[in-house]
């Protein structure tokens, strides 16, 4: 009986010292509240957004004249914040053209200039950097920017190789 009471004791003993044993683990939850992202359509909510010259004649870029506008519309963001627009050169990268960077396309030495021209005032834009924005009101929910192509040589004319040409950017709308 003796041996039977020691054994039910520490049975006893040893129930309460695993009951007794816990494991503690910290969680510590953090986040970062931001505002929506805006939406970016064309003026007929085609993706991409082509933007054709057409057919050029070389001898017409020494004029400058070659431009093509085209307009963005932006919703769904606080407009109320500073808005920044970033335009950032896919396949052909960008090069220097009077001292800014511009979008660089297929054609060496033949690169795509871009402007702000929102509410009648031209504001040249670099490729690759964030800059501030003013797109105007269209209604309650939707803003309209417009940006100017206009196509540039940053060689001699007689250099340019004559053909089609490309160039493709991403244009991104943030928060500054």
């Amino acid at each position: 009986m003796k041996l039977t009471h020691k054994v039910t004791k520490y049975s006893w003993c040893l129930l309460l010292l695993t009951s007794m044993g816990q494991a503690d683990v910290l969680v510590d939850i953090t986040a970062t509240m931001i505002s929506p992202a805006c939406d970016i359509r064309s003026e007929d909510s085609s993706s991409p957004l082509k933007i054709s010259f057409g057919i050029i004649k070389i001898d017409n870029l020494s004029d400058l004249s070659v431009m093509q506008n085209f307009p963005l519309y932006i919703s769904g963001c606080h407009i109320n914040k500073d808005l920044a627009i970033m335009l950032e050169p896919k396949n052909d990268g960008s090069l220097v053209y009077n001292g800014k960077a511009i979008l660089a396309t297929s054609t060496d030495g033949l690169g795509i200039d871009i402007s702000d021209i929102t509410g009648g005032k031209v504001r040249s834009l670099n490729v690759g950097i964030k800059q501030l924005v003013y797109p105007e009101k269209i209604d309650a929910t939707q803003y309209r920017m417009d940006l100017q192509a206009q196509l540039v040589n940053t060689v001699p004319v007689s250099q340019l190789a004559v053909g089609k040409f490309t160039s493709t950017m991403m244009v991104l709308v943030t928060y500054n």
